[in-house]
């Protein structure tokens, strides 16, 4: 069969699409099929591996009505077959899968007190003395008068100095740093209603039981050990964690705790 796509002819047998397809693997089919010695496959997967190398563009229509003229049976992914599929990927149990390795991490860091927050004489927040480098910061909300901790915020730099700065100037900030933005609220509102903020920073990391220096200047390291800090002061209970947690925050409309 002949035919012309995207200003190019092609020739093209039913033969030449079974033995071209033969050797490959077919995709996710995401709207149509289209059946092949038996397997379905996604209709522009197909016709694209049966004109490789050329491989020119087109749209699903195409393909489905040319191999179609070919003789090749056509159909749509229906929504029952998708929902079939999908249910029967959720009732697999991972504890029945075969087990490959394990991993055990673990990681530790020492808070340093770095001071107080305050405000200056435009209620914009003024940070206490940071190095310029890679590393932890944690605000510690207290309350007024008694000094108890009720909320905390963890986060994670490359340029501590730099960070400080950026949450003093969120209140002009244009961009979509939005977490700026908010605890630059929360600072603000807590101190102006008699609260104090205690600025504490982590500049090293040992990970394992051998205790070996870990790099901060690796993101990685920085989200790992980050990210067991969030979740030790979620497990505590003690204060409100104002980091949100995303996964929470998806599937329950909450804000992590």
């Amino acid at each position: 069969m002949q035919f012309t796509i995207d200003g190019e002819r092609f020739e093209l047998t039913a033969d030449e699409v079974r033995s071209r397809t033969a050797a490959k693997t077919p995709g996710v089919i995401q709207t149509y099929w289209v059946e092949i010695e038996g397997i379905r496959w996604p209709v522009k997967q197909a016709l694209a591996v049966a004109l490789d190398p050329k491989r020119p563009r087109f749209q699903s229509h195409t393909a489905r009505r040319h191999l179609q003229n070919l003789g090749f049976k056509v159909g749509p992914e229906t929504t029952s077959s998708r929902r079939s599929k999908s249910s029967t990927r959720t009732m697999v149990e991972a504890a029945e899968l075969p087990v490959l390795d394990s991993v055990e991490a673990t990681i530790a860091f020492t808070w340093h007190d770095a001071g107080d927050l305050c405000l200056d004489q435009s209620d914009v927040p003024k940070f206490p003395p940071l190095p310029r480098i890679p590393g932890l910061y944690r605000f510690e909300f207290r309350s007024a008068g008694q000094g108890d901790v009720n909320a905390v915020y963890i986060g994670e730099s490359q340029n501590l100095l730099q960070r400080g700065s950026n949450y003093r100037n969120a209140k002009t900030d244009r961009t979509r740093q939005r977490t700026n933005r908010r605890i630059h609220r929360e600072i603000v509102g807590h101190i102006s209603g008699g609260g104090t903020i205690g600025f504490a920073i982590a500049t090293d990391a040992r990970m394992g039981v051998s205790s070996d220096a870990v790099d901060l200047r690796w993101k990685s390291a920085r989200r790992m050990a980050e990210n067991a800090a969030v979740l030790l002061a979620q497990l505590s209970g003690s204060a409100v964690v104002l980091n949100i947690d995303a996964d929470l925050d998806a599937t329950e409309g909450d804000q992590a705790t």
